[in-house]
């Protein structure tokens, strides 16, 4: 059994009814064109790119939610879920509660407001600083929230825009204090399929056919022509290089 719930796009998305990775392409060539074009159109172009990702992040986080429907509470066999079983639904708070709050200009916030998003995201156990971890084994954490982000940004990176993440991640070292800070490359950390002109693609077949590449890093598609280059990034940024430790 599901509940149906009547969804209200944002104001200023339009009418979405799926966001997939073309629809951020869409947005990405905008992006590109503001900068030569209209820079001063950039932030607003930025703004709707934040909006999709927290939109999108927001998605799995419900879908992740969306178990089955238990109203009693009484069926134990649905108790414990993984995110990826989907967590079981008593009051549906849970799964309704994923909210998605616009704090700024190309700023959003997803959070849950239910009460038990907490003992759900991180666990009901007797865990202590610098103790010894006891974790009973039917209250083992289901980081829901954590997990919607990995798939948002495993989502993002098979689309045009993923150089313009700039992704921290902090890994505690041990339970008195430190951390490792990974933080991924703003440019040429992969490569993208980039529309060109028919002159471009007949130029760089030549230059192909003299290497002795043939076609190699060119395609038609949907009635015009890429190139594959790696991804020009958008902007300097002065930071931590992978993998480096920070005291």
């Amino acid at each position: 059994m599901a509940r149906l719930v009547n969804f209200t796009p944002t104001r200023g998305t339009g009418r979405i009814v799926q966001i997939t990775p073309a629809s951020i392409n869409a947005i990405e060539n905008y992006i590109l064109w503001a900068e030569t074009e209209v820079p001063r159109k950039v932030p607003i172009y930025m703004d709707r790119l934040a909006a999709h990702m927290a939109m999108t992040n927001q998605a799995f986080s419900r879908k992740m939610s969306f178990g089955p429907y238990d109203p009693t509470g009484m069926n134990t066999a649905l108790a414990w879920r993984t995110p990826d079983q989907g967590i079981r639904r008593i009051s549906q708070s849970y799964y309704l509660g994923w909210k998605m709050k616009k704090l700024g200009r190309g700023w959003f916030r997803v959070y849950n407001d239910s009460r038990e998003a907490y003992f759900i995201e991180f666990g009901i156990s007797t865990v202590g600083f610098g103790g010894q971890r006891r974790v009973p084994s039917r209250r083992i954490r289901r980081p829901v929230r954590k997990l919607a982000m990995v798939k948002t940004l495993r989502f993002m990176e098979k689309t045009w825009a993923y150089h313009r993440i700039w992704a921290d991640v902090f890994k505690s070292k041990n339970a008195h204090g430190g951390f490792t800070q990974i933080v991924q490359a703003p440019a040429g950390g992969h490569e993208r399929w980039e529309d060109i002109t028919e002159h471009e693609a007949f130029s760089q077949f030549a230059r192909n056919r003299r290497a002795g590449s043939g076609t190699v890093r060119l395609r038609h598609s949907g009635g015009s022509w890429q190139r594959r280059v790696r991804n020009r990034g958008s902007g300097t940024f002065n930071g931590p290089q992978l993998g480096s430790r920070l005291p």
